[in-house]
């Protein structure tokens, strides 16, 4: 039996389940950068949504994080949800369990009117779940000036992805 898909929204997280979050994301990410797990639940910025999956013992065994986020492009602004800190717990993985939260994701991005999913990761494995890779992604903004980076999208509301330069202002995620 597969574990429950959970929505949570960060504004739910108690103290509890911060410290089971950071748990987690510190045994999935273990490259130096990744140290800032330790204190808090997200990479570079909070997001507001996360979905998680929970064993027979309640415990979370998997999660992703969703940014709302927008890009534009010539003149035009679409909203994406920036998936993060995708992660399974190592006794956990290879069930499938990235794939089926995806799935889930993406509905619930598409009913709420986002028209991509945009992440960074490895195309092997985001493939499965409908993700291309794109070159015209540029991350940064106006004062830092622009840097085009790999990044993969998935369509979530029958919209072309544009082939004029896209940017993502902020930080990636």
């Amino acid at each position: 039996m597969n574990p429950k898909i959970e929505y949570l929204p960060d504004d739910n997280v108690t103290d509890t389940l911060d410290h089971e979050l950071r748990g987690l994301l510190t045994t999935c990410f273990t490259k130096p950068q990744d140290v800032v797990f330790r204190d808090r639940r997200y990479f570079r910025e909070p997001y507001p949504h996360r979905w998680v999956m929970r064993d027979e013992n309640y415990s979370i065994v998997a999660h992703i994080g969703v940014h709302e986020k927008q890009v534009e492009t010539e003149g035009l602004t679409y909203r994406i949800g920036g998936i993060a800190e995708v992660c399974v717990h190592p006794d956990y993985r290879g069930k499938g369990y990235v794939r089926m939260m995806l799935k889930c994701i993406h509905a619930w991005l598409s009913e709420h009117g986002f028209a991509f999913a945009v992440l960074f990761g490895d195309t092997l494995v985001y493939r499965s779940s409908g993700y291309v890779q794109v070159t015209n992604l540029f991350l940064g903004g106006s004062q830092e000036g622009w840097k085009q980076i790999n990044g993969m999208i998935r369509d979530l509301s029958g919209t072309p992805w544009p082939s004029e330069d896209v940017h993502l202002s902020g930080p990636g995620f």
